[in-house]
């Protein structure tokens, strides 16, 4: 018999996804197969709205990250931020460890660069935050349990929580597994506040289709104006989407 885990609501005030590939509406309706079969054009995030200065400070998933963000918020940004991410910077990572063995040193800032909190700390140092933030990782369902954390947080009072997704592709020259590996590096932004727009509902019902990364699923049935699917959780179990 399925039972009901959890369900919650919300709304959606404002998104943005931002992709190291020119992505079109059509190619979003593609079969997730097919993202990896398709040769894209490469785009690289301008970030026009910092210095250069900070600019070079931003690594390919920062910048990702503040270009997909940046523009969703006014000049008031304090509001709590949740970055979920599966892998995080496991490249940097990868980088360090072949570092340290090869060389039997490693660079101080590539490790400081390396933690999966930087990212939402280098937001809240570029434009002031001072409520919550946090770092998440929660296997498949990073989108959904990032949601559910944002939900307890406006139930706290909050008006509004920034939500981002976001993962890089694992270098072809590490062959590691258990690793997911991604058909681009994408960074998505969602502006959440109260509301009924988005109903999420997690049961034991096992999920038997192919797994699917829950993000660029998120924005595959966004494109394609479907009001009800699932994705997959950690464990096996299914999240029903419905949008009204």
């Amino acid at each position: 018999m399925n039972q009901t885990i959890c369900q919650f609501s919300f709304s959606l005030s404002a998104w943005n996804i931002v992709c190291d590939k020119v992505l079109s509406k059509e190619d979003w309706l593609r079969e997730p197969e097919d993202w990896w079969q398709h040769e894209f054009t490469d785009f690289a995030p301008k970030l026009a709205f910092l210095p250069p200065l900070k600019r070079r400070r931003l690594n390919l998933s920062a910048r990702l990250f503040f270009e997909a963000a940046w523009n969703l918020l006014e000049e008031d940004a304090n509001i709590p931020v949740i970055y979920a991410s599966l892998n995080g910077e496991v490249n940097r990572n990868f980088q360090l460890w072949h570092s340290l063995l090869t060389e039997n040193e490693l660079s101080p800032t590539s490790f400081s660069l390396s933690v999966h909190n930087v990212l939402v700390g280098q937001w809240s140092e570029f434009r002031g935050v001072t409520a919550e933030t946090e770092a998440i990782t929660a296997n498949g369902d990073n989108l959904e349990i990032a949601l559910l954390e944002a939900y307890l947080l406006l139930n706290e009072g909050h008006r509004k929580v920034l939500v981002i997704c976001g993962e890089s592709p694992l270098e072809q020259q590490y062959n590691a597994t258990p690793v997911e590996r991604f058909p681009f590096n994408y960074s998505l932004a969602l502006l959440i506040e109260q509301g009924h727009d988005y109903q999420l509902t997690l049961s034991t019902q096992p999920h038997t289709k192919m797994k699917i990364n829950s993000s660029l699923e998120w924005v595959r049935m966004h494109y394609s104006d479907s009001h009800q699917w699932t994705t997959r959780s950690s464990n096996g179990e299914t999240w029903k989407w419905c949008k009204k």
